[in-house]
């Protein structure tokens, strides 16, 4: 049973966005395209994890903070008297495992990843005494991509490579014992402590006047588009969505950019780069969010949403 859902992440929503809009640094787009190449690592893991058969609780995406320290955490699965906890790396290419990191044949050189649940898994403990439970935590770190091979490896690190995962929850399943309601209650809990307003502080530099205006395809980021009265539809890929839709969404990604800023019709308007006229903004705007204020000093209390499907 799945109690929580992955989502795309708010840093890797932010830099797509502004990798359409602004233009990125050689090191901000590489950053771009690693957190898009981890998050796709890390859906192929649930896509493991979602044809388990045997009972257990899952736990996807958890961003914790504990004494002070955050804990990210890509997956916990829960069973029995064990928690086990997943770290996805979505690496490709060929390197040697030393002590200090793994190291590519071009000098190039990864942290080694255990460095991460080593720091998380002592957290994750004590945080699980402290909500009342003693469960034995296991963690593992996960190579998702098949083409990724690391030589000189000890017997006795905590590493599963693509090939092995069938077998590793077959294991999995042998164990398996009837979920309680402390499972329930405790798999609650975590996911209740999820920190889901955390903005990183390492952002690009952006502003909302230099920032390229108008609305992009959510499928291909295209601004060519064709109107009728009702529908939006892409010059390049063909993506057909509500022009409400599109207002709607145009107004979660101004949100999202830029939580600081109101949202008022006014800056939709210009947002959407004069498209629609602030009454149909206004329209969509009162359909979907709580406003504030009245007359010119309306404002809307937006929830951003996923951006990208």
């Amino acid at each position: 049973m799945i109690i929580k859902n992955r989502t795309r992440p708010l840093l890797l929503q932010i830099l797509e966005s502004l990798n359409y809009r602004t233009i990125l640094s050689k090191s901000e787009k590489k950053d771009y395209y690693n957190q898009q190449k981890g998050y796709d690592g890390e859906l192929q893991f649930d896509n493991y994890l979602e044809k388990l058969s045997f009972d257990c609780l899952i736990i996807n995406d958890l961003l914790l903070k504990e004494r002070g320290k955050m804990v990210q955490i890509d997956a916990l699965l829960l069973m029995g008297d064990t928690i086990y906890l997943y770290e996805v790396k979505n690496y490709s290419g060929s390197y040697d495992y030393k002590e200090d990191g793994l190291y590519a044949q071009s000098d190039f050189v990864i942290t080694d990843p255990l460095t991460q649940i080593h720091n998380s898994q002592p957290l994750l403990y004590n945080l699980v005494r402290r909500l009342g439970c003693k469960m034995e935590i296991r963690s593992q770190v996960v190579f998702i991509d098949p083409s990724f091979h690391l030589y000189q490896l000890p017997r006795n690190k905590p590493f599963l490579f693509t090939h092995q995962l069938t077998r590793h929850f077959d294991t999995l399943e042998k164990k398996q014992t009837t979920i309680k309601e402390t499972h329930k209650r405790l798999a609650t809990q975590l996911s209740d402590l999820h920190i889901t307003n955390y903005r990183p502080s390492d952002l690009p530099e952006y502003d909302f006047d230099s920032i390229k205006k108008g609305a992009f395809c959510p499928k291909c980021f295209s601004f060519g588009h064709t109107d009728t009265r009702n529908n939006r539809l892409c010059s390049s890929c063909g993506h057909k969505e509500t022009i409400a839709e599109t207002i709607k969404r145009s107004s979660e990604e101004f949100h999202l950019l830029f939580p600081e800023l109101k949202v008022t019709k006014h800056r939709i308007y210009e947002w959407c780069g004069g498209m629609y006229s602030e009454q149909r903004i206004q329209n969509v705007l009162r359909s979907n969010y709580t406003s504030y204020g009245s007359y010119k000093s309306t404002y809307y209390e937006v929830n951003s949403s996923l951006l990208m499907k």
